[in-house]
Parts: C-alpha cells; structure tokens; sequence
C-alpha cells in the first residue's frame, strides 16, 4: 500500500502526497504494503510488487501516486516490465519521486505532439473581423501541464492514450478526478479509494 499505511504524506503539516500499490489478482486488484518513498528507481519497484504477497499478482501491479490539486502519476507494472504517465512532469521533477519518474521528466513522444498540433488549412480563408465578432466564442478547457510517458499504459485494459489526455486536458485543476476516472474504467476505483 502507499505511505504511510494507505494515509497522505504530509509535509509540513499539510496533505501532500498520497499512494498506493494494487496488485492484479484474476479479476480484480489488491492493496500491497509497499511503501514508494523506499524506492529508488522502477527496477527496484518491480522487484519489490515481483516479491510481495502469495504470487497470485504475477508481478502485475498499478502504482498510484497523487500530490493533491497538482498531479498524478499511473506506473503498471507487468512481468518485470514497467510503463509510466506522469501528468505534470514539471511538478514531479520537484517531488520526493523525481529519481522514480527520471527517465520520463523530458518530454512526451514525438506521435503525441504531432497528433495535438493540428496544422491550419491553407485553403481555407482567413475569417473576417466582422464575422469572428457575430459568432459565439467557444468555452476553452484550462490548459493542461505538459505531461509524460506512455498514454497508452491502460489501453488493454480499455482507456486509450486519447482518452486519458482528454481527461487531463478537461480536469487540468482537479487531477484526482482523472485518477478516480481511470480507476472506474480499469477496475481498481473501489480498492484504491478503501486504501486512502
């Protein structure tokens, strides 16, 4: 399980940091009593969910971890191997788990910034003042934190990489709704919210 017994780390005497490790059983996922801030790197996190319990998880883990109103990050662990999203790689560059997240803290992959970056048709004319002033002005999202790693981490579990980046985008200022999202959707919501 994460810190502190499943409790939030705190720093200074305010909630800080939250995690948890569920492992994978045949049809749905079980609190380890693993503490994260022990880890040094994600070798050493595969070794330790490879180790734990009665087997029954082949080594096949989520690790969460949550810094409130801020960030989260998502680490599956299957057969030794790991694959990482990092909501705000800025802000868990400055956490307590920046050795954890080292080799995803530079930038997100080439595919993703081609698929975000959509180019402007040439063709199309540009729009008149006049009429850009008639037209009801669209309600923008806040703009999400630069993220990084995989998006495609839960796809076979059924949450596309497409998916999970609309909900940071949507729930830039409220991360734990994403979490609680994708927890819903892969299965673990109950287990990790007993475990909090």
């Amino acid at each position: 399980m994460g810190s502190g017994e499943g409790e939030p780390r705190c720093d200074n005497g305010a909630m800080a940091y939250f995690t948890a490790v569920l492992a994978r059983t045949d049809d749905s996922f079980r609190p380890l009593d693993l503490q994260l801030e022990d880890v040094s790197d994600l070798s050493d996190l595969t070794d330790l969910v490879d180790g734990a319990g009665d087997g029954s998880a082949d080594g096949s883990a989520v690790a969460i971890v949550e810094h409130e109103d801020e960030w989260f990050a998502f680490i599956v662990i299957d057969g030794g191997d790991a694959a990482v999203f990092v909501s705000d790689i800025a802000a868990a560059a400055g956490s307590p788990y920046a050795d954890l997240f080292a080799d995803y803290l530079d930038s997100r992959p080439d595919e993703y910034e081609a698929d975000e970056e959509e180019p402007a048709d040439e063709d199309e004319p540009a729009d008149d003042e006049d009429d850009d002033e008639d037209e009801p002005q669209m309600l923008e999202f806040e703009e999400a934190p630069e993220w990084g790693g995989d998006p495609d981490l839960f796809s076979a579990d059924g949450v596309q990489g497409a998916e999970l980046l609309e909900q940071l985008r949507k729930h830039a200022s409220d991360p734990a709704r994403v979490v609680a999202h994708v927890g819903e959707e892969v299965g673990f919501a109950e287990v990790l919210e007993g475990a909090r």
